[in-house]
């Protein structure tokens, strides 16, 4: 499944593999996904329902993939710093694990 929003917030795409979700910032001069994490993962939310068992990485306006914690209704940023989606889905489900 893949979706992309766009609007007066972040411009993003996302897609669902398994029990990672993978966000991508289409850094299109709105918002960045970093500093509109709580809106994305809403809209997110939105569609797949309640998002406990997924992990979640996402790619920033530079091209670097880190992971997103949801702690009940905050959001935690932790650093991967993985230039490529696959390996930075290993290393967030080799963590988690």
């Amino acid at each position: 499944m893949k979706r992309k929003f766009s609007g007066p917030r972040a411009d993003y795409r996302y897609s669902v593999e398994g029990s990672v979700i993978a966000i991508v910032d289409l850094d299109l001069g709105s918002k960045s996904v970093t500093n509109d994490m709580d809106n994305v993962l809403d809209d997110i939310r939105a569609e797949l329902g309640d998002l406990a068992g997924y992990a979640v990485i996402y790619q920033d306006s530079m091209g670097r993939w880190d992971g997103v914690r949801l702690v009940g209704h905050s959001v935690e940023f932790y650093s991967l710093n993985e230039p490529d989606q696959q390996q930075a889905a290993s290393r967030l489900l080799h963590w988690l694990a």
